[in-house]
């Protein structure tokens, strides 16, 4: 479970300043650079991976007072909260998933409705919820902000390079785990776990 001021003290960790933060209400020049430097870096990071804790679906019916461009059918417009589409499928199972679309801007043109899209959402519940994110997404963004706002709060230039170096192996490693942790989601079951709750299943008759 994330903290927001444990991950500014970690950001100024990276930084070499030990005296770190008491409180996100203290009020001293570094917290207002963290500050500045916060929901940039949370948006960015959010649009940079198909992170699980962020991962929303929904069921979207047709626009009827869109004009579908593309030949196709039906428009759909882009929730408020959509980052970057993970799955468009014509099921909620999205078992299989649906390619006869165009995407444009605003909007997903296709000849089935309703539509049904997976994607990373910027809501409070979803990927801005900070409780929810791991541990390794979590360091992540005290990298990218020590990255960020490192020249402001210590000037010194030489460590920017060093700062952009942990950022993209902690970024590297997030998204790896929580491509493992997707995978495990929808790992099938097996032969032999099948026939376990086969022979089971007789057994209970």
């Amino acid at each position: 479970m994330a903290d927001r001021l444990a991950i500014y003290r970690g950001a100024l960790r990276l930084l070499g300043n030990a005296a770190g933060l008491s409180s996100l209400t203290e009020t001293n020049p570094t917290r207002f650079r963290l500050d500045e430097a916060w929901e940039p870096a949370v948006n960015y990071l959010l649009a940079k991976g198909l992170w699980n804790f962020a991962m929303r679906s929904v069921e979207l019916s047709n626009d009827e007072d869109v004009e579908p461009l593309f030949g196709r059918l039906y428009a759909f417009s882009k929730p408020d909260d959509w980052v970057r589409t993970a799955a468009i499928s014509q099921d909620g199972s999205f078992r299989e998933g649906y390619e006869e679309y165009e995407d444009e801007t605003g909007w997903w043109y296709a000849d089935i409705d309703p539509l049904y899209v997976r994607y990373v959402s910027n809501d409070e519940e979803y990927g801005w919820n900070v409780g929810s994110w791991r541990q390794p997404f979590a360091k992540t963004i005290e990298a990218y902000l020590a990255y960020e706002s490192g020249l402001a709060i210590s000037s010194d230039k030489g460590n920017r390079n060093d700062l952009y170096s942990v950022f993209t192996k902690l970024l590297k490693e997030a998204k790896t785990l929580d491509a493992v942790d997707e995978r495990v989601q929808k790992s099938p079951v097996g032969r032999l776990v099948r026939a376990r709750l086969v022979s089971g299943s007789r057994r209970a008759r």
